[in-house]
């Protein structure tokens, strides 16, 4: 009879929702959903324009800066990756997370979703953006970009940017301009999902250069509609890949991502 009794709190704990934080000097920290909804930083926040649902939300939420240890001890260029629970990776500039702000900045903040008051399914999912999600308060004053809103949060820790970290991702100064330019918007943008010259530790999609690029197959002009909005080129039941809009990504930066890949096209650095 106590067994039977005990069952269903242990099914519960077991299934309580974590995230795991590491600090600079490797802490490892692992926060449940109760701990963060009684932070003492923690408290309710609206966020206008919420990327993943597309429309204002109000959360109750914890300052990212109060999670992740003494950033003042960091050193060169890091920043935060952020993992979420299908592999999607976040590479979020530190400065960006410790901005407080004022003076219109953006405020990076971990939003909590209470076991009680599930939110609502994202939009053409099956699933809420919880049970962490991270979110901006004034975003576009300090142009976050949209894969800058990782959502189903697991993990947060510290790594070196990525070109520092992998250097087969970096092109050399001799690049043509637009092509640098690429560069960054692909590491904001699609490297989350995707790795270039086996850089990255996603899995969600394929590697956009071994054993081939994309450009070595693709018109330039059916690459552009691919990136812009991939179910004009070629749809299938589980695809993963969401299109981007002008907002999101400019006909500029799109450019400038198809030239980074036809000059990593006859680098290939492994």
């Amino acid at each position: 009879m106590l067994l039977c009794v005990l069952l269903p709190f242990v099914g519960k704990a077991a299934s309580a929702a974590e995230l795991q934080v590491t600090s600079p000097t490797g802490e490892v920290s692992v926060y449940q959903t109760d701990e963060l909804l009684s932070h003492p930083e923690a408290r309710e926040i609206t966020v206008a324009g919420d990327e993943g649902y597309g429309r204002d939300m109000t959360y109750r939420a914890v300052p990212v800066a109060a999670l992740i240890g003494d950033a003042a001890t960091v050193e060169g260029e890091m920043g935060l990756e952020v993992i979420a629970l299908d592999g999607f990776v976040a590479n979020i500039p530190l400065p960006l997370v410790l901005l407080d702000g004022q003076d219109e900045t953006a405020q990076a903040w971990i939003a909590i979703e209470p076991e009680d008051a599930p939110w609502p399914n994202l939009p053409g999912k099956e699933v809420s953006a919880g049970p962490f999600s991270m979110v901006w308060v004034d975003g576009a004053a300090s142009n976050i970009r949209s894969e800058q809103w990782p959502y189903q949060v697991a993990k947060i820790g510290y790594a070196a940017f990525p070109a520092a970290r992998w250097p087969q991702l970096a092109l050399g100064e001799e690049a043509p301009e637009d092509a640098k330019r690429g560069q960054a918007v692909f590491i904001d943008q699609c490297f989350a999902c995707h790795r270039m010259n086996g850089a990255g530790i996603t899995e969600l999609g394929p590697d956009l250069n071994l054993p081939m690029s994309p450009v070595d197959y693709f018109k330039p002009d059916a690459l552009f509609m691919l990136i812009r909005d991939p179910a004009t080129v070629r749809h299938w039941p589980d695809m993963q890949m969401h299109g981007f809009t002008t907002d999101q990504l400019s006909d500029a930066e799109i450019r400038d991502v198809i030239a980074y890949l036809q000059a990593m096209a006859g680098r290939k650095d492994e």
